[in-house]
């Protein structure tokens, strides 16, 4: 019996020691191969606002060293941008120096080739690194180049969308102005819902129109306000014919000159001009 019990225990303690040495070899710890990467971010938009703006895109190794390390990059653009011609380059081999990972790129456009509307788009790759791995993680940076901001130049027409904390009149110095509900009616027309004009009506129905790059519109076909005048009558509102009702996207403002009506005040069907050409500034 003892004898039994001796070689249950013999056995179990074998059957410990290897479980042991089992978890011991699971849990050890690799190093993590040397990566250059992009860091942070796949891409960026670039506008280029006057002469000497520069972009700058970080780059760099998951690792530090104790020595200098390079890393080459090769660039191409899709839409013709030339090195050198529509922007230059501070090198296309960034050296990251010893007790670093991290250093950058930087990008300078040519502000002559770009401020009358042109756009660009860079494609950087790494090509060299010393050896370490140069495709396992954010090897590609894709950069938009613009140049300065042009009402006509509508990307995202839903970028005037949101609160206009500053809007202005001539009666009401300061009020709040919400725009929302922008809806594609053509290539380079939309509807909107502009709300508290006046800092007094309901929604109003807005088109935005920038078919013409130099003059971007704002109408406002004659429409109820959702309010009344003094003895009950509707007040419309529509922009004035012939006035500059436009809209920015570049500084987020709406101008709008606007008349303002009120419905049956002489009557059924007759209406009264209560304000006309009357001026308001939406800003953000």
């Amino acid at each position: 019996m003892k004898l039994t019990w001796i070689l249950r225990l013999t056995a179990a303690s074998v059957l410990l020691t290897a479980v042991i040495a089992g978890c011991k070899k699971d849990t050890s710890v690799k190093t993590p191969p040397e990566i250059a990467h992009f860091t942070n971010e796949t891409g960026g938009t670039y506008f280029i606002t006057g002469q000497g703006v520069t972009w700058k895109i970080p780059v760099g190794f998951t690792t530090v060293s104790n020595v200098d390390r390079t890393i080459s990059v090769s660039v191409t653009s899709p839409t013709g941008a030339q090195q050198g011609t529509d922007y230059t380059l501070n090198s296309n081999k960034i050296t990251i120096p010893a007790g670093k990972a991290v250093d950058s790129i930087t990008v300078t456009g040519s502000y002559t080739n770009y401020q009358a509307g042109k756009k660009d788009t860079l494609i950087f790759r790494i090509q060299d690194a010393k050896g370490a791995n140069t495709e396992e993680y954010n090897s590609v940076y894709t950069l938009f180049m613009r140049g300065p901001c042009f009402d006509g130049d509508v990307e995202n027409i839903n970028a005037m969308a949101g609160t206009y904390a500053n809007a202005v009149d001539a009666d009401d110095p300061k009020y709040t102005v919400t725009v929302s509900n922008f809806t594609m009616t053509g290539a380079k027309t939309a509807t909107a819902t502009i709300n508290n004009l006046w800092d007094w009506f309901g929604a109003v129905t807005a088109t935005f129109d920038w078919t013409d790059a130099t003059n971007t519109k704002v109408v406002i076909a004659r429409q109820l306000t959702g309010v009344s005048y003094a003895a009950g009558q509707p007040v419309s509102i529509r922009t004035s014919p012939n006035q500059p009702n436009k809209f920015s996207v570049c500084n987020n403002r709406i101008s709008l000159v606007v008349d303002i009506i009120i419905e049956n005040y002489f009557g059924p069907g007759q209406a009264a001009l209560w304000k006309g050409n009357y001026a308001m500034i939406i800003n953000r």
